[in-house]
């Protein structure tokens, strides 16, 4: 016995696996049939958008192909289905370098169509049809083995689509061809040579003067804004009219004025500009010829064959200069985007002229917009430092007069007030005669690399300092202890501990921020945040530090809880409690509140210190900043630097303001909650 259902049979011990809903009830075979019946729909929906694309891409490329051979086969130039202009051959060769080598049934279709429409028997059209299409493979192939661009960007895409294309390819096609018409006793093919030659030339034509426009319009085409555009087909419109005028009006004998419209598209278009204006110079040739004004031959044919033979040349040609410049463009990019990856530029002064050019990442650096031009001596001087420009100057002086080369550090003024510094290096050009012509260089933004050998050289400096004084009260200590234990009583020993583990504790916090200085800088550092009686944490932090420093600190808190990170608070607190002890005289009072308004907490730090200058706030919080003559004061100038990137990490930020009747007010907001 067994169950039915749609799709198959199931056996009674083999229990329906159901489908739930949001709220957990069976939704039964029939929702189940109706979900993979939609799934089932779409996939098929899908499936048939792709199939119904590349039906109509094969569509697309036949119909090409064939209106393409059916314009060659029409010519009065043709000789049967022999034609000296053959574009199928260059639709071919970009139909399956740009959608694949799978779309070869559709030049096997289009070639077949259009040769059995031309006066041939079917057989004879499936065979010349065979070589058509092993032609465009044959390309394809040997164009892909050799890495082959379609965008013909490098020199060496222009050699291989001439060579393997339009020379070493079209053979193929040529000599099946013929040969099936001289098998088949055709006309056409009475004279093999000529007839071979005249295949291969039209194929060959279809691949230099149409494939390029295909395959640059494909792969490269240009995004013109309406000034470009309008500039493209006026140029356009002027070579198609000169043209005309050319080989259709009668001028045929004076045809220069073409070519440096074609180098001009060229260089304002590069390759689309070459190609394209080689193809319409073509078609605007050929059909002259066709109507017999232009008699460079002995009948319209070998016109059409001189005239192809030429403008293929002349197009080869402007393909090579265009891809020439677009190499040299990209190796330019390449060059500027290693320059500001390594934030270097170059430059040249051509002394004579007092002409200085930098390259783009230079202006960056400098701080001067890249379009302002070359520069002076005296405007590249005026960029300097006011403090390092003389030096500057007299080392690039001592460089020209000894004709060595030269190397400089000096900050660079920007205009927003910051600087930059920068590492010069450059040497002395000279001509035959030993005279100075120009000065090449480089300059490398090193202000970041001066930032880390600074904070470097800070570090340096605390840990030789400010270790120095508890290790040597710890060293003392620990010596007399260990030496002569027996000759200080417990009161003396008592105190030598308290000593010991003052100036331990005082190496610890010193250690702990350098490291979190360089963890900051790093990124490293993470907050865990947790519902805080901000006051008691104050409280308790308050007092440690009096027992550390042996003085008093004025305690006004009001009730608040705060989402915060406790530990972070902690050190915010002691941080800017012992600054303040440090930078008052003993006596002189210190205080701390705490309070909030509903959105925020303020921890505030008054002192009747010296105070804090206006124009030494805005730095007092960066890493090692000594400020008011702090040197005689012992400290690292990493404190506030922390208070300031702990409150920041917390949603917050710290100041200092002017307490009134003098000394200075350090102040930390944080939000209440945690964001």
């Amino acid at each position: 016995m067994a169950t039915t259902r749609k799709g198959g049979i199931a056996p009674l011990d083999q229990t329906p696996v159901p489908l739930y809903g949001a709220a957990g009830k069976d939704l039964g075979v029939g929702t189940a049939v109706a979900v993979h019946g939609k799934l089932r729909n779409a996939s098929i929906y899908r499936a048939m958008g792709v199939r119904g694309r590349t039906l109509l891409a094969f569509a697309g490329v036949a119909g090409l192909y064939f209106g393409g051979a059916k314009l060659g086969l029409e010519l009065s130039v043709a000789h049967g289905v022999i034609s000296p202009v053959w574009p199928p051959t260059g639709i071919a060769l970009a139909a399956l370098l740009l959608l694949g080598p799978r779309y070869w049934p559709a030049i096997a279709l289009g070639a077949f169509v259009s040769n059995a429409t031309s006066g041939v028997s079917p057989d004879v059209a499936a065979a010349i049809s065979v070589g058509n299409t092993l032609e465009a493979l044959a390309a394809v192939y040997l164009l892909r083995r050799v890495d082959f661009r379609p965008s013909l960007d490098r020199v060496r895409d222009v050699a291989w689509l001439v060579f393997l294309a339009a020379f070493v390819s079209t053979a193929i096609s040529a000599t099946n061809g013929v040969t099936t018409l001289a098998i088949a006793g055709s006309p056409a093919a009475s004279s093999y040579g000529s007839a071979w030659a005249l295949w291969w030339l039209g194929d060959a034509m279809g691949d230099l003067l149409v494939a390029p426009v295909l395959l640059i319009a494909a792969t490269r085409l240009p995004k013109l804004d309406r000034a470009r555009l309008l500039e493209a087909l006026a140029l356009l419109g002027l070579l198609a009219g000169t043209s005309a005028a050319v080989f259709v009006g009668g001028w045929w004998r004076y045809p220069y004025p073409i070519f440096p419209l074609l180098v001009l598209a060229t260089l304002r278009f590069r390759q689309l500009g070459a190609a394209t204006g080689c193809l319409v110079v073509a078609g605007i040739a050929i059909a002259g010829a066709v109507a017999g004004e232009t008699p460079l031959g002995s009948d319209a044919t070998t016109t059409v064959e001189v005239l192809q033979a030429l403008l293929a040349f002349a197009a080869v040609s402007l393909l090579v200069l265009g891809a020439t410049l677009t190499e040299r463009e990209q190796a330019t990019e390449s060059l500027a985007e290693a320059q500001e990856l390594a934030q270097l530029g170059s430059w040249e002064w051509d002394l004579a002229a007092d002409r200085i050019t930098w390259s783009r990442e230079l202006y960056r650096i400098f701080g001067v917009h890249p379009r302002s031009g070359p520069l002076t001596f005296a405007q590249y001087l005026a960029r300097i430092h006011p403090a390092d420009r003389d030096a500057v100057r007299a080392e690039i002086e001592r460089a020209i007069a000894a004709r060595q080369q030269f190397e400089v550090l000096h900050r660079v003024a920007l205009d927003d007030g910051s600087d930059r510094v920068v590492h010069g290096r450059g040497r002395v050009i000279v001509d035959a005669a030993g005279s100075p012509l120009r000065l090449v260089g480089t300059a490398q933004d090193v202000t970041e690399r001066q930032r880390v050998e600074e904070v470097r050289n800070n570090i340096l400096s605390a840990v030789a300092h400010e270790l120095r004084t508890p290790l040597t009260s710890v060293l003392g200590f620990a010596l007399t202890l260990d030496e002569r234990p027996e000759t200080h009583d417990d009161e003396t020993r008592r105190e030598m501990t308290h000593q010991l583990v003052t100036q331990a504790r005082r190496l610890e916090h010193l250690l702990a921020d350098l490291l979190d200085v360089d963890r900051l800088r790093h990124g490293l550092v993470r907050t865990s945040v947790q519902r805080t009686d901000v006051a008691s944490l104050v409280e308790r932090t308050v007092a440690a530090v009096e027992a550390s420093e042996g003085r008093e600190v004025e305690i006004r808190t009001t009730p608040v809880v705060a989402e915060i990170d406790a530990g972070k608070l902690e050190r915010i607190v002691d941080n800017l409690v012992t600054n303040a002890l440090k930078h008052t005289p003993p006596g002189t009072k210190v205080a701390v509140s705490v309070g909030g308004d509903g959105s925020a907490l303020l921890l505030r730090v008054d002192d009747s210190g010296p105070g804090v200058a206006d124009e030494q706030k805005r730095h007092i919080f960066e890493p090692f900043a000594r400020v008011n003559g702090a040197a005689g004061v012992p400290g690292t100038g990493i404190g506030l630097a922390l208070v300031a990137q702990f409150a920041a990490l917390q949603g917050g930020r710290a100041w200092v303001e002017d307490r009134p009747g003098g000394g200075a007010s350090f102040r930390v907001s944080l939000p209440l909650r945690a964001r």
